[in-house]
């Protein structure tokens, strides 16, 4: 027999199991990033896992609601297009989950519920009724292994990307991993946000991250310093096979010395050195051709995926970008596209 449960704490070193068990789960599905999230963002855990009798887990949706004045919102998963969706391969005990979402998704309060693919194991979203499908390029860098890592690495980049490592190197960059160097991560994320017209992580969220994760183990912040001055600095993750390029920022005024490519070069020679097998760059839009370019030249590969979006109270639809945001705050209710106000 297969039965469905919530997620729960009492489950968590199962669930863990199951995610590390499979080479393609991401930071975004695991336990201490989803506590971080409920946390920061005061929702419920939704998840979702089917299990055998034992209670073994043999399929997951990780899945957290956010309650409103339209209703509920459900997300997998929310903050900055977190990756959630279907986990697993069992054939049945997908089918249980799917079952057990859409059942759901039938309670009267629910305004909206978006699922967020994996860009290394897609599917399983597609498998669910929707209304909306939103498409983001994943672009992500495949790790050497074995000998001459950083060779390796800097013969997959374009031209121009080794020219800016080089640069920053004879310009005689201190490249460093400095953990404590958070207070400086935070107040450059904030400059680079606002110089862009963007919405920064909260200061919140970067204290909360020691609180759940080990650093060395869970993520490393590379800095970049020039003539003392801290100049550039770089915060990844790290979860199974995956490292995420998470916060990368630069004082405006030291761009020009290239210190970033020369950190993510260094946070990427570390992460091969140590085994990981992908450096994910996140999810990119259609629309960010400049973006995307950059990023590409990193050796990347591509490797589309979806949100699939279902609308169950149409007044959603009526409502305005900002009222959502402000009401939902880091959760996807709907495609903003698709709004009819």
């Amino acid at each position: 027999m297969i039965y469905t449960k919530t997620l729960s704490s009492s489950l968590s070193e199962r669930y863990e199991g199951f995610l590390l068990a499979r080479p393609t789960t991401l930071l975004y599905q695991s336990w201490k990033y989803q506590c971080l999230l409920l946390d920061l963002l005061g929702c419920r855990q939704q998840g979702l896992v089917a299990v055998d009798a034992d209670d073994n887990i043999l399929a997951a949706l990780p899945l957290m609601a956010m309650d409103g004045p339209l209703g509920t919102v459900l997300n997998s998963l929310p903050f900055y297009g977190s990756n959630g969706a279907l986990i697993g391969e069992d054939v049945n005990a997908k089918s249980e989950l799917i079952s057990a979402y859409c059942k759901l998704l039938e309670s009267s309060n629910i305004a909206a519920s978006t699922l967020i693919e994996n860009p290394l194991a897609p599917g399983g979203a597609a498998d669910i009724n929707y209304d909306f499908v939103d498409s983001r390029i994943g672009q992500l860098t495949p790790l050497p292994f074995g000998s001459d890592q950083e060779e390796v690495l800097m013969s997959s980049f374009h031209s121009k990307t080794r020219n800016m490592i080089r640069k920053s190197l004879k310009l005689g960059v201190e490249l460093n991993i400095d953990n404590d160097a958070f207070p400086f991560l935070v107040s450059t994320h904030q400059e680079n946000m606002r110089e862009i017209g963007g919405t920064p992580k909260s200061e919140t969220f970067f204290d909360s991250i020691p609180k759940y994760f080990s650093s060395d183990t869970d993520y490393n912040l590379f800095v970049a310093y020039l003539g003392g001055e801290a100049v550039a600095a770089l915060l990844v993750f790290y979860y199974n096979q995956t490292v995420e390029y998470f916060t990368p920022v630069v004082k405006k005024e030291y761009r020009d010395t290239q210190s970033l490519s020369g950190l993510i070069f260094s946070a990427m020679s570390d992460a091969a050195s140590k085994g990981y097998k992908w450096w994910n760059w996140g999810g990119t839009w259609l629309s960010q051709s400049g973006v995307y370019r950059f990023k590409s030249r990193w050796g990347t590969q591509d490797l589309p995926y979806k949100y699939f979006t279902s609308v169950h109270n149409p007044t959603v639809l009526k409502s305005d970008q900002q009222t959502l945001l402000r009401d939902y705050p880091s959760f996807f209710t709907v495609p903003f596209s698709a709004l009819i106000s």
